[in-house]
């Protein structure tokens, strides 16, 4: 509901302050007033696009304000979903700078003007017989029958189900690409981790494997240098073991005669007990064989491997082949459990769309035994608005797959003349038979759910008499369940208004502002007698005036 708004510096307004209430408010004032310009300047506050010619004064800026209670209209997810604080008095605000630049704010929050647009469309809904209104949306046909039907919280959860429905389609599209890629990885993938699986990396020691290659490589050599130590040790002539033993006795004789040759006759001892145990692993090692054959083929197949992989995969170290084991492997894990997400998700998105199927065919039953009733009620609601021959049929056919909506298009056929043929409505209907038929569809769905503030703008246009009475008591039961606000010629309408705005024009010398107030019940006597009678106010048209506002 909107509770407050505020214009200043815009077009031939300077500054205006309105305070608006529950129910029917209907706003007045005479051609070129400026009630088009009140209109225009909300339009520029729920979102629409403006440009310099906006503001009133170059030296000041623009700034547009409202306040609007929306606790009842169930917007928290959108506030959610836009990063804003939500509060049951929301405040949006729009100003435009000198240079024509403008900003858009919810709660105090900038936001770019798309979000403020969507909310506006929200809040407040302007009809007026020059636009494209609803009822030519079939989105709104739609919740109009569902609403008559007493079936949109079915909808709704269909709804819930059906975006969850869509999400995991979406999932598993995307699930089918990756597969199709990995699946040309696959078998080369398992072919690198079974060579690398076989060349047991875990167990090589690469600086060993090296060692025993080596020594292989060189085991002739290794085998003759050993024999030929071993002939040395051996020689009964001049081998190191006589030396020193020699050495050993000569210096054991001297130190008698001197106590500091007893030093190097220790250290004579000393090195022949290294030379024994040398002479005792050169002796051990006198083997023809220092490897078997099959021990090395082993070796040099290991190291060969590891060549082959090392040069394979540009890695240098047998940890580096190992990492890249696991990772091939992980790779391999990924695949198969995207294989396994890919059957989950068919399975659960075939469930759903069972369950889908079975919710809209329940849905498309209920809206198909509520179609008639509509189409009576909105025609017995146009009688009364002096469209005694207006019909409005409502065309369901099904559709071939699902859809957020169910399963059911939805058409508005209409026509206004006895024994006319239904057609499409934009293609029958004029902008004053379209915009009653609107009035009649939302004065309906009114009684249904809760709407956004309603604005008519001379939707009464071309209609007077008693047809004018049977809108203004339209608007008026309107009023009881949501706000209506209607910009009205008519006194019939405005006498019925629970409060009332009015519009005025002044000029001065070098400059013309605009006015909108609240007024009396005096001041309404007369504007809705000017309204009857013209320029020359007369006392019956006074009479008439009163006697409106108390009906």
């Amino acid at each position: 509901m909107l509770k407050r708004l505020d214009i200043s510096n815009y077009a031939l307004i300077e500054n205006v302050n309105l305070t608006l209430n529950e129910g029917f408010t209907v706003i007045t004032g005479e051609t070129g007033a400026g009630k088009s310009i009140l209109l225009k300047a909300l339009n520029l506050l729920l979102g629409e696009r403006a440009d310099t010619a906006v503001l009133k004064q170059s030296a000041k800026k623009c700034i547009l304000e409202a306040e609007l209670d929306i606790s009842k209209l169930a917007l928290s997810a959108f506030f959610e979903a836009n990063e804003l604080d939500y509060e049951a008095n929301c405040i949006i605000r729009r100003e435009f700078n000198t240079a024509g630049k403008s900003r858009a704010f919810i709660n105090d929050t900038p936001v770019q003007l798309s979000v403020l647009k969507n909310l506006g469309e929200k809040l407040i809904s302007i009809h007026t017989q020059h636009q494209t209104l609803q009822i030519l949306n079939t989105n709104f046909q739609l919740d109009v029958l569902d609403h008559f039907a007493g079936i949109e919280k079915l909808v709704s959860a269909y709804t819930k189900t059906y975006s969850s429905y869509r999400n995991k389609v979406n999932s598993l599209i995307e699930l089918q690409v990756k597969d199709k890629e990995a699946r040309k990885e696959k078998d080369y993938l398992a072919f690198l981790l079974t060579e690398l699986e076989t060349a047991n990396l875990a167990k090589i020691n690469l600086e060993e494997l090296k060692q025993k290659s080596a020594k292989i490589e060189n085991a002739e050599k290794i085998q003759t240098a050993i024999k030929f130590a071993q002939s040395i040790f051996e020689n009964d002539s001049f081998s190191p073991a006589i030396g020193i033993k020699t050495l050993i006795e000569t210096f054991d004789e001297l130190k008698q005669f001197d106590p500091s040759f007893a030093d190097i006759s220790a250290r004579l001892w000393s090195l022949k007990i290294e030379l024994d145990d040398i002479e005792s692993e050169v002796g051990n090692s006198n083997d023809d064989d220092l490897y078997t054959e099959e021990e090395a083929i082993v070796v040099k197949e290991q190291l060969e491997q590891f060549n082959n992989l090392s040069f394979k995969h540009n890695l240098t170290e047998v940890a580096q082949l190992v990492a890249l084991q696991e990772s091939i492997s992980n790779d391999l894990e990924a695949i198969a459990s995207l294989e396994n997400d890919i059957s989950r998700l068919e399975k659960e998105i075939s469930g759903l769309k069972k369950e889908l199927n079975a919710e809209a065919k329940t849905i498309q039953n209920k809206r198909k035994a509520a179609t008639r009733k509509l189409e009576q009620e909105i025609k017995m609601r146009l009688n009364n608005l002096a469209m005694p021959n207006a019909e409005l049929k409502i065309e369901l056919t099904e559709k071939d797959r699902l859809s957020a909506n169910g399963l059911d298009q939805i058409d508005y056929l209409f026509k206004t003349n006895l024994g006319g043929a239904f057609s499409s409505i934009k293609k029958v209907a004029s902008g004053g038979e379209l915009s009653r038929l609107m009035l009649v569809v939302l004065s309906i769905l009114s009684e249904k759910k809760n709407l956004p503030t309603l604005i008519f703008d001379e939707i009464d246009t071309g209609v007077s008499g008693e047809v004018a009475s049977k809108m203004a008591v339209e608007f008026e039961n309107m009023g009881k369940k949501i706000q209506v606000i209607a910009i009205t010629h008519l006194a019939q309408v405005a006498g019925k208004g629970k409060a009332h705005l009015h519009v005025s024009k002044q000029s001065t010398a070098d400059k013309t502002n605009t006015y909108v107030q609240a007024i009396t019940a005096n001041e309404r006597i007369e504007v809705l007698a000017g309204m009857i009678s013209g320029e020359e106010i007369t006392q019956a048209a006074k009479e008439n005036a009163a006697n409106l506002l108390s009906n």
